[in-house]
């Protein structure tokens, strides 16, 4: 890209021999980007020809996961030994995961730990000498802040997709990933059961409805609060012990949790029509920074990097045609501990 045309285009010759010897290239094709066509402005080729030390870190430090041939998501290496996190939904009913760093593929990929609340995994891979991402200080920026991601990627080349920080750090309530297939009336404190999904795991396991939920995994519940929160920590397939109450006997079996999409044939809003290729997980989340980067479901995953290279968090959904979330790195950083340890016991 030739920054001085673009620069003169825009501020004029003398202004920008001014600005020559104070600025960087990044910086340069900022400013100039108002005078490039409105769909260039953040994702068109001269902008993104600006971001080449952004476009090596995320070459260096982020990992491509493919099931088969074709590339279903991004990580984040984060060891030099070959520790990945990922996001833990996407990983779901696939069977054979490859994952490539730079040029390298590796075909024996193993899933250390996995946190369902945040929605990730982490991976590990037999490797040595990779190169770790660089941790960011903090999340806490500016609303307007520009920051990089993976785009789409080719055998061996990282693209790159840029955007601003486009609202406060927040968290992201919704419904619980998984669910039993079943719903409730309220009897005084009691989790009557009302009716039971056909084709559901409830179903499957031989509850019914007037059937009264007293434990869920162990732990006693009485309200449907109450459960929905416990149920968040679990993820679509997990096999969950329920202890209900049926005509005054006590009563155990194993539940087979499901999607809700899946269990109760969810059909799109029409934002969610307009939106296009969105994440299957993308909401629920305790934290996140909230991006105008325009992923695709199949490029979530991968390190949101500061202008400087630093990795400011873990970019963990496409919401819709206009946001993106990705979890903080601070909050990243201490589930890449819990998540670690868990794997050691």
């Amino acid at each position: 890209m030739d920054y001085r045309k673009v620069m003169i285009r825009t501020f004029g010759m003398g202004s920008v021999l001014g600005f020559m010897a104070l600025v960087s290239c990044t910086q340069l094709a900022l400013m100039a980007q108002t005078s490039l066509p409105t769909d260039e402005r953040t994702n068109g080729k001269e902008v993104r020809a600006a971001f080449g030390p952004q476009r090596s870190a995320i070459q260096a430090s982020s990992a491509v996961l493919y099931d088969g041939w074709r590339s279903f998501n991004y990580g984040i290496v984060v060891s030099e030994d070959g520790l990945i996190l990922a996001k833990g939904s996407e990983l779901e009913e696939r069977k054979d995961i490859d994952i490539r760093v730079g040029e390298k593929k590796y075909t024996e990929v193993e899933i250390v730990a996995q946190n369902p609340r945040w929605d990730v995994a982490l991976l590990k891979v037999d490797a040595e000498g990779l190169t770790p991402v660089s941790w960011a200080e903090s999340s806490d920026v500016s609303q307007g802040t520009w920051v990089v991601a993976n785009g789409v990627t080719s055998r061996s080349l990282r693209r790159i997709n840029v955007g601003i920080i486009s609202a406060k750090t927040r968290a992201v309530e919704g419904k619980a990933p998984a669910v039993l297939g079943i719903s409730f009336k309220a009897d005084k404190g009691s989790l009557v059961i009302e009716e039971v999904t056909k084709e559901t795991g409830a179903e499957e396991a031989g509850i019914k409805a007037g059937d009264t939920i007293k434990k869920f995994a162990g732990e006693e519940v009485a309200t449907r609060e109450a459960l929905i929160e416990i149920i968040r920590d679990y993820l679509p397939g997990d096999e969950v012990l329920i202890e209900f109450e049926r005509d005054g006997r006590r009563l155990e079996v194993e539940v087979r949790l499901m999607a809700r999409d899946e269990a109760y044939k969810e059909s799109g809003s029409r934002n969610d029509a307009m939106s296009g290729d969105f994440s299957k997980r993308r909401d629920s989340f305790p934290r996140v920074l909230q991006t105008d980067i325009p992923f695709s479901a199949r490029t979530i995953g991968g390190p949101l990097l500061t202008l400087d290279g630093k990795c400011i968090g873990m970019n963990i959904a496409r919401a819709n045609r206009a946001e993106s979330f990705a979890i903080p790195v601070e909050d990243l950083k201490k589930l890449l501990v819990e998540l670690k340890k868990e794997g050691e016991d």
